[in-house]
């Protein structure tokens, strides 16, 4: 699966992801908005990869922020251009960043780097267009979640966590059915990324019934995690 067919999704349900977002994605939205509050963003240059459809952007804007948004979706950014038409948003993903090197002061993402294949590349393209000390905030599915969709979408059979997989992924008590490669720990915290970066906090938590219980267990759905660039 490709990231073109990956954003596709997104162009097909836009709406309805949009709809549903403000109601069904409290805690996660919650966690993340509760670890960017401490940062200043006044006149400081913000990315956000995956920005959907623009409700971020005008948010870090009255916070005092310069944002630029990045999305594959055509769709979200009609959407975002139909709240201000003034907000900058090129059409893009993470792995191939089209910008200079040290053009931001903060990089947020929210739900978009469990959407690309190679997590890792992303980190790298956000640490060469971070400027030293700035900051990476990211909120995104957690590996556990995927796990167990990996586990429902192939019957149990030959389940291996390491590899890459796209699974069946449901969201917002099953409004919006996504496929997504799945992803391990060490995308997002091995050596190789940690190279770049300083992880200042961690939370795990979990948003039942916006994301899927499978089998009634409790897991973790989702993480926040807060990078400083060295």
């Amino acid at each position: 699966m490709s990231n073109d067919e990956i954003a596709k999704q997104y162009d097909d349900f836009s709406v309805t992801y949009s709809d549903n977002l403000r109601d069904q994605d409290k805690i996660g939205n919650g966690k993340f908005y509760e670890i960017i509050s401490t940062l200043d963003f006044k006149n400081k240059k913000l990315l956000d990869i995956g920005c959907g459809d623009g409700s971020d952007l005008l948010n870090y804007q009255e916070m005092g922020a310069m944002p630029v948004g990045l999305e594959p979706s055509l769709e979200f950014i009609k959407q975002a251009k139909s709240k201000s038409a003034h907000l900058e948003i090129i059409q893009g993903v993470g792995e191939n960043l089209p910008f200079e090197d040290n053009s931001f002061d903060i990089v947020v993402s929210k739900y978009a780097l469990q959407n690309m294949i190679d997590v890792p590349k992303v980190f790298e393209e956000t640490a060469r267009v971070l400027k030293k000390n700035g900051y990476l905030v990211i909120l995104s599915k957690h590996p556990i979640r995927q796990f167990l969709e990996k586990v429902k979408t192939y019957d149990g059979k030959e389940i291996n966590y390491f590899e890459q997989k796209i699974v069946d992924s449901y969201i917002y008590e099953k409004k919006i059915h996504l496929r997504e490669p799945t992803h391990t720990f060490a995308e997002y915290f091995s050596a190789k990324v940690l190279k770049n970066f300083d992880l200042l906090e961690f939370i795990e938590d979990f948003d039942f019934p916006a994301s899927e219980q499978i089998d009634n267990f409790i897991y973790p759905t989702f993480f926040v995690a807060k990078y400083l660039r060295r």
